[in-house]
């Protein structure tokens, strides 16, 4: 976990040798600076009653013009006024990690989840991929083959919009279920919901079904895990939202199909959506898992048939890549 503190003080550092050399280019600028701070430490004394009133309002009417006239030289330097403020990483609550007391800032919610598992759920490949990026064109080129593709991936493409929209008002739920051939837009998609919801600040575990059985099994009967087994099962079920994929490539086991129906029923009860991409039929479900939980994962989502070409076979014959 990052040390918030140091990280705050390297942040401020960092502004202080920005100041540092800009003073140095602009010595008038500079000099302000130093009659401003000098005035700052007086008007403290004054604060705790070691001014008379006359020396006061001297000090103020000082600040004031000082601040006056600093503002004037700003605008005829060619300096950006920010470049004096901290530049830090999160704004809300200037990597503090609390936005107040108790409330933890989405930021370090999302730090204790990363921490909480292995491995970050974004790969660097699918950090790229958004709702601008993906491209309709692949399934306009198969038009002749699939008569309404476009058309449908463009629905597609819109019901994972609203989805993201309502998640970030505050107005999620019910679930995306997709599934259908290898290669046809699913991760994409999942990752340009992902990658919205993050840059609202918003938490998301993106993991293969494999890794979150993973963890659930490393968290419930793993002892040497140093406490991480509360993290971990909050995290998966007070996340904003959860995508899991590759439902259906696991180890089917009493123990996957057991806890898989719980964090579904428990992120349903919660109000939390999920997304959940897999390359096997609807049909197919119940013969992976049972007739329960299938029905429980299709009642309660939309559901987003993926067919056609594979897109990342006629990305890599042209030539280009995409990370479908």
């Amino acid at each position: 976990m990052i040390n918030r503190d140091n990280k705050r003080l390297q942040k401020q550092a960092e502004r202080d040798r920005r100041v540092e050399k800009i003073h140095q280019a602009h010595p008038e600028l500079a000099a302000i600076d130093r009659r401003l701070r000098l005035t700052g430490i007086r008007l403290v004394q004054g604060a705790i009653g070691r001014l008379t009133a006359e020396e006061l309002e001297s000090l103020n009417r000082e600040r004031q013009e000082l601040t006056a006239a600093r503002k004037d030289l700003l605008k005829r330097l060619p300096v950006d006024p920010s470049l004096f403020e901290v530049q830090w990483d999160c704004p809300r609550c200037e990597d503090r990690g609390w936005i107040d007391f108790g409330v933890k800032c989405p930021c370090l919610i999302q730090e204790e989840i990363d921490e909480a598992f292995a491995q970050s759920g974004l790969t660097g490949d699918m950090k790229n991929q958004t709702f601008e990026t993906f491209s309709l064109a692949w399934y306009e080129q198969q038009e002749h083959l699939h008569p309404g593709l476009a058309g449908r991936m463009r629905t597609a493409l819109e019901r994972c919009r609203d989805f993201t929209a309502a998640i970030i008002a505050g107005n999620g739920k019910g679930n995306l279920l997709f599934y259908g051939t290898v290669g046809t837009g699913k991760t994409h998609l999942s990752s340009a919901i992902a990658n919205r919801l993050l840059e609202a600040g918003k938490t998301v575990i993106y993991r293969t079904i494999s890794q979150i059985m993973n963890s659930i099994m490393e968290a419930k009967f793993d002892f040497q895990n140093n406490g991480r087994q509360p993290e971990v099962l909050a995290a998966l079920r007070s996340a904003d939202l959860v995508i899991i994929d590759d439902l259906g490539t696991e180890k089917r086991t009493d123990f996957v199909v057991t806890e898989l129906f719980e964090l579904v029923n428990d992120r349903q009860r919660m109000g939390k959506p999920m997304v959940i991409s897999m390359n096997i039929e609807l049909g197919e479900m119940a013969n992976f898992y049972n007739h329960r939980l299938a029905d429980r994962l299709i009642m309660q989502s939309y559901c987003i048939r993926f067919e056609g070409k594979s897109v990342r076979q006629l990305m890599k014959a042209t030539g280009l890549s995409g990370g479908f």
